[in-house]
């Protein structure tokens, strides 16, 4: 891959937001909308209006990821509640959990009635379960990673081609929903507790992947291979007894488990489209 290849790409993208001239961009904080966030906003200005959801399902670095950018890059950006907490297909967790968040933010983004709406789906996640995929093609959300297929590699690429590092090395960053095992319904108390849980970890172990997980019988956090490896006894008692603190008050299950990261662990369920 050279930077022709890159340099190639980018103007793709820059004559595809030429063309659409006004779009609401649905922001997560993630690399993949943060980076199309990022050449939007150099290509058309304010009329690329960059949204992200601060409910309580999402982390709250990643708000804080987007106000660094807005601020430093003159950002036209709107902060909303997607409201999927009130809806109650969504509290139930069900396998297709992700379908109900992504239609409470679609309609709440499109009643910002700022031009098409957008997400940073990339190539790559076509070939993952991704039920939120159905409530953006019924709600014609346009996705031009998709379709100037562009994939994991070249957003990775295109961002150190920018030279935005900080985007290039951070790891997914899914809602923290994502954390609850499929049919344990979700509790607003139960989400903040995961962000602060996380945080906290990843702040004393000077880590950035982290997950904390709510399953049916036991809670788990799980942290890289090589983190869990060099974990002593006492710093392995350290963590469980503060997180025992933090999660005492709350009807989850106290037993605590420390283990090895494993993408989508707590997803239970048919993974069909």
């Amino acid at each position: 891959m050279t930077n022709l290849d890159i340099e190639s790409t980018v103007l793709s993208l820059t004559k595809w937001f030429q063309t659409i001239k006004t779009c609401t961009i649905a922001t997560s904080g993630g690399i993949d909308s943060m980076l199309l966030a990022y050449i939007a906003n150099k290509t058309i200005g304010k009329e690329a209006l960059i949204a992200h959801s601060t409910s309580v399902s999402v982390p709250i670095l990643d708000a804080n990821r987007i106000r660094e950018y807005a601020n430093k890059y003159c950002w036209h950006v709107e902060f909303i509640d997607a409201g999927e907490l009130n809806n109650e297909s969504y509290r139930n967790n069900p396998v297709n959990r992700c379908y109900y968040c992504k239609s409470c933010l679609f309609e709440k983004l499109k009643k910002l009635n700022h031009g098409v709406l957008i997400t940073g789906t990339n190539l790559d996640d076509l070939g993952d379960y991704r039920p939120g995929l159905i409530a953006a093609k019924e709600q014609n959300v346009r996705q031009p990673y998709v379709e100037l297929n562009i994939d994991k590699a070249m957003i990775r690429k295109i961002a150190n081609y920018f030279q935005l590092h900080d985007l290039k090395d951070i790891p997914a960053s899914p809602c923290l929903s994502s954390r609850i095992e499929t049919g344990v319904k979700i509790d607003i108390n139960h989400l903040q507790t995961i962000d602060k849980i996380e945080n906290i970890i990843r702040l004393e172990l000077k880590v950035s992947l982290v997950r904390f997980r709510i399953r049916n019988d036991k809670v788990v956090l799980e942290l890289e291979p090589h983190i869990v490896e060099q974990l002593t006894n006492s710093q392995r008692d350290l963590i469980i007894n503060k997180i025992k603190i933090i999660i005492t008050p709350l009807a989850i299950p106290h037993d605590i488990q420390i283990s090895t990261y494993e993408k989508g662990s707590a997803f239970i369920g048919v993974k069909n489209n």
